[in-house]
């Protein structure tokens, strides 16, 4: 088993999914746009990352739940630098609901491996369109269970993910914790701190975000960014874990079409999307 699985990640090499940037669709409407991202900064949108978006974009803005996280060291007083220079500005808020940023204030909200540390994504897609412009873009980058340390785990289905956003579910919720800890592939995972440590960390989840809330495939993210009211234009997964999607808020009413993605057999080294 270990040597097949070496085979088939020899094979997504070769085939350029660790190295080939990704097409230009998902980069070329971009250009210019004053953008906010969630949870960075991100190597993935740094100059010689896959989706090198950095030097194309204007303004860059930051949020992030606290100025020290397992991933980062920031300080709001140099304001939001991703690759050294100074973007835009930082803002420390531990509340995806982005209350004191204004409505329509961007042009762009970007986002890597962030959907799935949220408790109640429909919420936070609901505060990323609000602080878009009508017509501005949301590009987000998950994680494929399949890819990851969450592969033993049960999907997530919309319905779930909707009853939270009805119940106004909090992030200090800890409704997968066990599930999450019982199942995790530690084989897969860089923590390497022991057992009791690692599970502690988890548990206070509240301080530390750790915690995988939602588990995706790209069919199932295509499906939550669709109720969510994105029109999706692009999407594209690789191997190891990555799910990349490109969408365009509509204007307020407008429902948008994407029967043709979400029917569609997207290419996928994952053999979950081609069920």
């Amino acid at each position: 088993m270990h040597l097949r699985r070496k085979l088939t990640e020899l094979r997504w090499r070769a085939a350029g999914h660790y190295t080939r940037p990704l097409p230009e669709r998902f980069t070329r409407p971009l250009a210019g746009l004053r953008a906010l991202e969630i949870g960075g900064p991100s190597a993935v949108f740094a100059s010689g990352g896959l989706l090198a978006l950095y030097p194309l974009l204007g303004r860059i803005d930051g949020v992030q739940w606290a100025a020290q996280t397992a991933w980062h060291t920031l300080d709001p007083a140099q304001g939001y630098r991703p690759e050294g220079e100074r973007r835009g500005d930082l803002h420390l808020l531990d509340d995806v609901g982005l209350n004191v940023l204004g409505d329509g204030a961007y042009e762009l909200v970007l986002c890597s491996h962030v959907i799935e540390h949220i408790a109640n994504p429909l919420r936070a897609l609901r505060a990323w369109r609000r602080v878009t412009q009508p017509g501005g873009y949301l590009l987000m980058v998950a994680p494929h269970m399949c890819g990851t340390f969450d592969h033993r785990r049960a999907l997530t289905p919309l319905s779930h993910m909707i009853e939270d956003f009805k119940r106004d579910i909090g992030e200090d919720d800890l409704t997968h914790l066990e599930e999450s800890i019982r199942l995790h592939d530690r084989a897969l995972d860089a923590d390497s701190s022991d057992a009791a440590t690692w599970a502690r960390l988890r548990r206070e989840n509240v301080s530390t975000r750790l915690l995988h809330h939602h588990t995706f495939t790209t069919r199932s993210l295509l499906a939550l960014l669709d109720h969510a009211g994105l029109a999706l234009i692009a999407c594209e997964t690789r191997h190891p874990h990555d799910i990349y999607v490109l969408g365009r808020w509509p204007p307020a009413g407008e429902a948008p079409d994407n029967a043709w993605l979400l029917r569609a057999r997207t290419p996928s080294p994952f053999r979950a999307d081609r069920r």
